[in-house]
């Protein structure tokens, strides 16, 4: 080898350390904020998260299943554990996840695993902008900066708040751009290499959240068609004959995608417990939107923090709206487009974030909205516009990182050096200080201990194979706490309703009137039902339609009022009606076993039902409710 071959492979070697280091650096940064921010955690991690309720307590069940289906030799693709009889159909619903997390699930439980996934998720996302941007600036600090609000977004740590990391882990995003820019412009590398990664990092992403692979697949057409436009006739014939370089690698990229996803979609669309039509059939296509505002000064409204507070989901203060980015971001990024607008690559993201952040605007705000034209496609109507904001936080992040870079080569040509460092920090701190006030009072994050009622704890485990479990407040649509306790407890029965798309009143078949019914008696948002004759019949029908063998009430002050439900008295009394017999008293919870051979129902005026239960909490003792409703019939 020549010297200067030899000079030329230490100059890339050298370049691989300092891209290495920096990397390190900035990852032990992020993963040190992280820790920060989930301080409250490290003191107990397999017993306190976000909240063991809500969309966080579907969560727990989630990182749950998978492990247990492992271990059990079970398809993870389908759950019986939930929605009995049909069951859940699991694919993908997050499975990389559970997956993924497996180890630690065995070892510590799935409130340790979430916790885990909680503290991971920034400085992964945050990391993987980093190594993207490292391609594309000359200084760290540049590629820190955007690394940094894409990792930590509003978007990403509310995510996480709210129980849904599908949603607050972006890592494969950056990676997937960093694929298709070397298939279609760099071509740095073999294009069979890059498109497997491409399709591999598809499919973790399928299995993350099929939604955001939605979004992400929809933005990578609108910036080929972008690509075309901003190239203004000039030179297009040469990006063209670029692109077609990496038709191989794309080709390999749907190869793979469609050899390893073929079984998994084919189970989600056509497997047992299958979803028929829209996710959320009751909530129009396209309405869970943005607003301008919100992009600014958007915070959650009160009346919905108190509800989650009381009833399920995040437990501390106001967090800001999942599209919120800050009045700094806005000025960094026209003020970068103005001062160097002969950088295409900002027009290109600059373009693409504005899109992205209009369409996120949705349907239904009494104005026309770009969304509308994709409420009626298949698939795309399952979207949930609010969460396109993920787009516009790449794009945004990408966009902070190019203008630091530009504010520190405009300040090293005229001050030199040691100067330029400051330029920046200062596109660094205009963009991230309005995000950190908005986030601050909720720094550390909020988190709550996991209460499982003692009878899950001591009686659940030792129930019979085959048992199905109604307890309350029933897993119907309101509170859904009760999957923590089953997830939290390893699976040991089977359990009436559950989480997500599942609990849609349109999907509950034959046994629906006593779903609505059970669902309203949970949750004390509307008027409770009485003990009538039809109610008391219905509730009847969907026991038997369910199988339920047995029914639980816990009696315990204590429980987070999200795991109460209206009282246990009125509780107590409703399935001592329904079921004709007074409920045993076990470990701190009223019980009723042996319901498939219930005797006949007791029906009550609701008069008598009110006199018996005390209107509500601060009535008469659950022994006394019982004892008046069975003295009754």
């Amino acid at each position: 080898m020549s010297p200067v071959d030899l000079e030329a492979a230490e100059a890339v070697t050298t370049g691989h350390r300092r891209r290495g280091r920096s990397l390190a650096v900035a990852g032990g940064v992020y993963l040190l904020l992280s820790s920060l921010l989930w301080w409250h955690v490290g003191s107990r991690p397999g017993s306190v998260t976000t909240c063991g309720c809500g969309d966080a307590s579907l969560t727990l069940w989630v990182v749950e299943w998978p492990a247990y289906a492992i271990a059990h030799g079970l398809n993870p693709f389908f759950s019986s554990k939930l929605f009995v009889p049909q069951g859940i159909n699991m694919a993908p619903n997050s499975l990389a996840l559970g997956v993924g997390f497996a180890p630690v699930t065995w070892l510590f439980g799935p409130v340790a695993s979430l916790n885990v996934i909680d503290v991971l998720s920034p400085p992964l996302s945050a990391l993987s902008m980093f190594w993207l941007l490292q391609r594309w600036v000359r200084r760290p600090p540049a590629a820190f900066v955007g690394g940094l609000f894409f990792g930590f977004s509003p978007f990403v740590l509310v995510s996480l708040a709210l129980g849904h990391p599908n949603f607050g882990l972006l890592a494969p995003l950056p990676l997937m751009v960093a694929c298709l820019e070397d298939l279609v412009v760099r071509h740095r590398h073999r294009a069979v290499r890059v498109g497997a990664a491409l399709g591999l990092l598809m499919v973790v992403e399928f299995f993350v959240s099929v939604e955001v692979l939605l979004l992400f697949a929809l933005f990578a057409t609108f910036a080929a068609v972008l690509g075309v436009v901003l190239s203004g006739g000039h030179d297009l014939g040469m990006h063209l004959r670029s692109a077609r370089r990496g038709l191989p690698g794309l080709a390999v990229a749907a190869g793979v995608v469609a050899a390893l996803l073929a079984y998994p979609l084919w189970f989600f669309f056509a497997g047992p417990a299958h979803l028929v039509g829209r996710a959320w059939p009751n909530s129009p296509a396209g309405t869970v939107g943005s607003t301008p505002a919100d992009f600014v000064n958007g915070y959650l409204p009160p009346s919905l923090v108190g509800i989650m507070r009381l009833f399920g989901g995040y437990q501390g203060p106001a967090l800001p709206m999942l599209s919120f980015v800050g009045i700094g971001v806005a000025v960094v990024a026209v003020a970068g487009l103005v001062l160097w607008r002969h950088d295409r690559r900002l027009w290109f993201f600059g373009v693409l974030g504005v899109a992205a952040a209009v369409l996120s605007l949705g349907v239904g705000n009494g104005y026309w909205a770009p969304w509308r034209l994709f409420v009626h496609l298949p698939v795309l109507d399952n979207v949930v516009p609010v969460n396109v904001s993920v787009i516009t936080d790449l794009c945004v992040a990408v966009l902070l990182g190019l203008i630091a870079d530009h504010a520190w080569l405009a300040l090293r040509s005229r001050r030199g050096n040691r100067q330029a460092w400051w330029g920046g920090a200062v596109v660094g701190a205009v963009a991230l200080v309005p995000v950190v006030v908005a986030l601050w009072p909720n720094l550390p994050m909020t988190v709550r201990a996991v209460v499982v009622p003692e009878w899950f704890t001591s009686r659940a485990p030792r129930l019979p194979t085959g048992s199905v479990v109604l307890p309350y407040p029933a897993a119907l649509g309101g509170i859904q706490s009760s999957m923590s306790w089953q997830a939290v407890e390893r699976m040991p029965f089977a359990m009436v309703g559950g989480g997500g798309p599942g609990v849609a009143p349109s999907r509950a078949g034959p046994e629906r009137p006593g779903f609505e019914l059970l669902a309203d008696a949970s949750l004390p948002l509307s008027p409770e039902p009485q003990p009538t004759s039809a109610n008391l019949a219905a509730i009847r029908r969907a026991m038997a339609g369910w199988g339920v063998t047995t029914v639980v009430v816990p009696d315990q002050p204590e429980l987070p009022t999200y795991e109460r439900g209206r009282s246990v008295a009125y509780a107590v009394g409703l399935f001592t009606a329904a079921l004709g017999r007074h409920p045993v008293y076990q470990d701190r919870a009223w019980v009723w076993d042996g319901v498939r051979q219930a005797g006949s129902s007791i029906v009550l005026s609701s008069a008598a039902f009110q006199a018996c239960v005390g209107n509500g909490a601060l009535g008469a003792s659950p022994a006394a409710a019982a004892s008046c409703v069975a003295g009754a019939g």
